[in-house]
């Protein structure tokens, strides 16, 4: 039961990871209309300092080297996919594909260590 409250712990982390660099994109996109551009930069900072909460509780009951690579290569898949829906930027088959290794490389390094964690 801990492993999946935990488990969630670190998918809220990643979500807010995401929501972190939403927050900053904003205000890079608002550089010239102050209030904007530190409107969104201090929801960026809220957002991290949340992401930094719960990464950091995570790493209480999972081995940093699992945490670090779910959490940075999911954000990476998340930052993709928010930056294809939300701003337009390009998203082509060679992305999927890309996200997809990500994840598989993940699992293949960490397969063991997993595989251990979780019994």
């Amino acid at each position: 039961m801990q492993y999946l409250v935990q488990s969630l712990v670190l998918l809220a982390a990643i979500v807010f990871n995401v929501l972190t660099n939403v927050g900053f994109k904003y205000s890079a996109l608002n550089e010239k209309t102050p209030a904007k551009f530190w409107g969104y930069f201090g929801i960026g900072l809220v957002f991290g300092l949340i992401n930094s909460i719960l990464f950091t509780e995570a790493l209480k009951t999972i081995p940093l080297g699992i945490t670090s690579a779910i959490f940075f290569s999911l954000t990476v898949i998340g930052l993709t996919l928010v930056g294809h829906f939300l701003f337009g930027e390009e998203f082509s088959t060679t992305t999927f594909v890309g996200g997809g290794f990500i994840l598989v490389g993940v699992v293949i390094i960490f397969w063991k260590q997993m595989n251990v964690y979780s019994s």
